[in-house]
């Protein structure tokens, strides 16, 4: 071989080699694909017994409650029958789920159900169902009654929503739609095994990528004795209604209702996600029974392959198992063939392995049927959960037809130990199709979570719902909650970063949960009073100027919070390059050693602490939509605003303050409780150089000036009993006497490198809005010179639709001067002189919150806080059942000329109100509610009208009206206030033209 062959081989095993790598790196990858363990995350469920979460679930299975009761009255009119009945299956909070009465009493309540359950089961995930939206989030739904259509059907009252009311693809289907989720969206009927076989279908789904998170569960109600009558017929029905599992007394289950919904994503994602894993589910498998005695009857080496294959798909031995959650009907011939299948997989009891214990759900609440499976497995995750499996009821002797003899199968008389250890804790649920389909599920304990270590401090709790009672019933139950020993921050975060927020709001903050406990209570106490916040307000940062600082400002958010010391940080070593001090050490100082007072180091101060404070804010989320900066302030409200960089922002203030310094001892200032006009008509009479320095609101100016000069405008002032009050310096900023310093510091600053604002800058020297290009060193020099036009600002940014103002200042001095531009409480201050700073801050956020602005609740904690259990939403129910009456026909022509004739006749005002009405009360016809549930403001959609409800309104106000209406009324206009206008604008033009 020469020196090039062996070259070209050894090339040729090299690239061999590589190939070979990448190859079984790709197999690797596919391997933990297939295999990748899936984490639950969140669990919903409603189950007999008075059952409406897992906590209440493990209540009931704890105590060893029995369910089984008679039927409850409201729903049918048929003789009472025992089961495992859910109470109020009537109830519906349709206004949440934005569905009008009217589709709502169409709707199957196992949708319903289904849309409240998979709710609660996202809010236990710590699921903020907002950024689901265009997700591939999967849907997959066991059901297989269809009791609610055969009571449509018997009654008569078949209609249009009837089949997108009751149709089983549309539980899935609706969620996805209400949810706005892409991923798979199916309804499995599998008789008793659907919920089960839905989780195995959304275990394939979320390993190969099809969905990045699934929901996946069940939901059964026994609406109509006739199916329980042809149940009964197949002798699957116990006579005295008892599930005796495995039981020699075993004589049929019992039917029973429910719902379930597990909310599944894969245990990578979710611990990348900081989310809560409840437990992990390793593997899974599905099969048929095939050919067996018959097609309802079980086949047993049909389920023990699907053991097997369970098993090995999860990459565990059978002795890996210790705790089996089995179908167990409680059948003369189902339990037998269940032990026997068992027995074959797991064999002779390993020493080395312990016992498996097998429990029975049903004996509790009654067979689900198509929920039975994620009952089941509901159970399973709690008994890892709690480590402790509990008692089957109605078991004493064991089944003749089964023998445990030789196997490792314990039955539960008591309640069993199961505590963590060495070993990892591996369970398995079964759920069997009367139609032949078997799914098996193994689920395992979760991983140990990281410890998160205490936090102290202030904690800001945010709450909201849909309705004012919801909002109520939501501050009391978490009361409840924060007055146990829970932590407080883990409540918050939760409540906040984990958790959708709802028009109606509140918020508490507090050093304590006692604390946030009680004032919580106050409020329900007192009332809860929220206002509706549908959209997020303009929010505009007022930046204060000089006179706001103080001894030992910034020094607890520098010590509590990075991103402000940080921001501090910048801005020190910025200002050290423009002069001779340190800003850190300068706020550091000691009160007998503090210079803040000195312009020189207070402008620049000042500017610094602002900039932090909007730093911190932006972390939390809160940026603003418009800035006003105040004298200095606007220095940090150009910045802010992007106009100016940092450097050349502190190149700026460092200057301007260094030059105005000089002006130290030129004079004073006074606030004079006047308007502009009045105090120029009592300055026209004297010959004076005192000048109006700022017009903080309608009824506030400040003079300044020479201080006998002051005296003499102010002494006629006071004796007319005008309120004038001094302000603490010795300085006439804003007058006159700046001229001189205002000329050099444009000569300082020669040139300043200003960019468009990237939000709206209301200028203080022009009274209105710039774009930033006007920010020269003339500008600033005019800045130092002329009046401050604070109030002509705040109302140019209102003119433009700012509603809240937000002062960013280490104390307020101009909130109470917008409130008064504005008559109402827009203005909200951040810091407050010697009071705790995080504290005065999370009270901001707080106001905001409540006003409607979308908080980034997550940037509060830096640390990641783990998800816990809160209180589910408190729905609203009311009544929806198959005799809610129908809508009224469409409303006659009666004279509509006369009504608008009546309609021109009156004021502008009643007009516009009478309208108004019309229109809620039609809107409130076609939906089928109450005028006084239909919102001036609220949209037609999220008030739950489709496209055919539209139509009718259209026809309704076209009759009332007797005008020519276009079809797209309600799409082009879509809320009553719109529709209002139009018509009003209508009305008008009717008018003008003489019609």
């Amino acid at each position: 071989m020469t020196l090039v062959d062996e070259e070209g081989y050894r090339s040729r095993l090299v690239k061999a080699a590589s190939a070979l790598r990448s190859l079984e790196a790709e197999v690797a990858r596919l391997t933990r694909q297939h295999t990748e363990p899936i984490a639950v995350i969140g669990m919903g469920c409603r189950f007999p017994g008075g059952v409406d979460d897992p906590e209440s679930f493990w209540t009931l299975l704890s105590d060893g409650v029995d369910a089984v009761s008679e039927r409850p009255a409201p729903a049918t009119e048929d003789a009472t029958r025992t089961g495992a009945f859910l109470s109020d299956v009537d109830g519906f909070d349709a206004a949440f789920f934005g569905i009008s009465p009217r589709e709502a009493a169409a709707l199957d309540p196992q949708h319903r159900l289904l849309l409240e359950v998979a709710w609660e089961a996202l809010e236990d995930a710590g699921v903020v169902t907002e950024r689901l939206a265009g997700s591939r989030t999967g849907v997959f739904v066991g059901m297989s009654s269809n009791d609610y259509l055969l009571l449509s059907a018997r009654s008569g009252a078949l209609g249009g929503y009837t089949g997108t009311g009751t149709a089983h693809s549309f539980g899935a289907g609706r969620l996805s739609y209400l949810l706005g989720l892409r991923g798979p969206s199916l309804s499995v009927d599998t008789a008793c095994s659907s919920s089960l076989v839905a989780v195995h279908l959304a275990i394939r789904s979320l390993r190969t990528g099809e969905s990045s998170l699934a929901l996946a569960g069940g939901v059964n109600l026994v609406l109509d004795d006739s199916v329980t009558e042809m149940v009964a017929d197949l002798q699957a029905l116990s006579p005295d209604g008892r599930c005796r599992t495995f039981d020699a007394r075993a004589n049929g289950f019992v039917r029973g209702e429910g719902c379930g919904i597990v909310v599944l994503k894969k245990l990578s994602d979710a611990l990348a996600d900081g989310d809560r894993v409840l437990a992990v589910l390793r593997g899974s498998s599905m099969n048929s029974d095939g050919r067996s005695a018959g097609l309802t009857a079980p086949n047993p080496l049909a389920q023990q392959d699907m053991l097997r294959q369970a098993f090995a798909d999860a990459r565990v031995r059978p002795g890996d198992i210790g705790y089996v959650e089995t179908h167990g009907t409680g059948t003369a011939l189902g339990d037998p063939v269940e032990i026997e299948a068992l027995t074959e997989v797991f064999g002779e009891p390993d020493p080395d392995s312990g016992s498996c214990v097998l429990g029975a759900v049903k004996t509790n609440i009654g067979h689900l049927e198509a929920a039975a499976g994620v009952a089941g497995l509901i159970k399973a995750v709690l008994v890892l959960r709690y480590g402790k499996i509990p008692r089957n009821l109605h078991f004493n002797t064991l089944n003749p037809r089964i023998s445990l003899t030789g196997t490792p199968f314990v039955i539960p008389k008591t309640a069993v130990a199961w505590p963590a250890g060495e070993r990892p804790r591996i369970a398995g649920v079964s759920s069997f199709g009367m139609s032949g389909t078997n799914a098996h599920v193994v689920v395992a304990e979760a991983p140990t979570a990281e410890p998160v270590p205490p936090r102290a401090g202030p904690i800001l709790l945010p709450l909201s719902a849909r309705s004012q009672a919801a909002l109520t019933d939501l501050a009391s139950a978490h009361a409840s909650v924060l007055a146990r020993d829970s932590d407080p921050h883990d409540i918050a975060y939760t409540a906040g970063a984990r958790r959708d927020h709802h028009e109606r709001r509140i918020a508490v903050v507090g050093e304590s949960a006692t604390e946030l406990a009680e004032k919580l209570h106050a409020l329900v106490r007192d009332g809860v009073t929220a206002a509706r916040a549908d959209t997020p307000p303009a929010l505009t940062y007022v930046f204060s100027g000089q006179g706001a600082q103080w001894i030992g400002m910034g020094r607890q958010l520098q010590a509590s919070e990075p991103v402000f010391a940080t921001t501090l940080g910048r801005c020190d070593e910025l200002i050290a390059q423009n002069a001779s001090f340190s800003l850190l050490a300068e706020l550091a100082a000691p009160p007998d050693r503090s210079r803040l007072q000195r312009t020189e180091i207070a402008q620049p101060a000042l500017f610094a602490i602002q900039i932090a404070l909007s730093a911190l804010l932006s972390s939390w989320g809160v940026r603003p939509d418009a800035v006003i900066g105040h004298s200095v302030g606007e220095i940090a409200a150009a910045q802010v605003a992007g106009a100016l960089s940092l450097a050349d922002a502190i190149r700026i203030v460092v200057s301007r303050g260094r030059i105005m310094a000089r002006a130290d001892g030129s004079g004073a200032m006074v606030s004079v409780a006047l308007s502009q006009d009045e105090i120029a008509a009592s300055m026209s009479t004297t010959d004076t150089s005192v000048a109006v320095a700022a017009v903080n609101d309608d009824r506030s100016v400040v003079l300044s000036g020479a201080v006998d000069e002051l005296r003499t405008v102010l002494d006629p002032l006071q004796r007319r009993g005008v309120r004038c009050r001094r302000l603490p310096v010795d300085y006439a900023f804003h007058s006159p006497s700046m001229a001189p310093l205002a000329v050099e510091l444009a000569e300082e600053l020669r040139t300043v490198e200003a960019s468009r604002t990237l939000c709206p800058l209301y200028s203080t020297v022009r009274g209105d809005r710039i774009g930033g290009h006007e920010l020269t060193a003339d500008y600033w020099a005019d800045n130092v010179r002329h009046p401050v036009r604070f109030a002509e600002a705040v109302h140019a940014a209102a003119r433009d639709g700012q509603q809240v103002f937000l002062e960013i200042a280490p104390h307020p001095v101009l909130s109470g001067h917008v409130a008064n531009c504005l008559g109402r409480g827009a203005a909200i201050p951040t810091l407050r002189r010697e009071r705790p700073e995080l504290h005065g801050m999370l009270s901001s956020v707080a106001e905001l919150y409540t006003a409607g602005y979308p908080v980034d609740f997550a940037g509060l904690y830096r640390d990641r806080r783990p998800v816990v259990s809160l209180p589910r939403y408190p729905w609203q129910r009311r009544r929806y059942w198959l005799d809610t009456p129908e809508p009224p026909g469409e409303q006659a022509a009666v004279e509509p000329v006369h009504w608008v004739d009546e309609l021109i006749g009156l004021p502008d005002g009643e007009k516009e109100a009478a309208i108004e009405s019309a229109v809620r009360t039609d809107t409130a016809a076609v939906l089928q509610s109450s005028p006084s549930d239909v919102p001036v403001d609220g949209m037609f959609m999220e008030l739950g009208m489709d496209s055919l409800m539209t139509v009718q309104l259209r026809h309704e106000l076209a009759a009332r009206t007797g005008l020519a209406l276009p079809a797209t009324l309600a799409f082009d206009h879509p809320t009553p206030r719109a529709i209002t206008r139009y018509l009003l604008k209508v009305l008008a033009e009717h008018v003008e033209n003489g019609s």
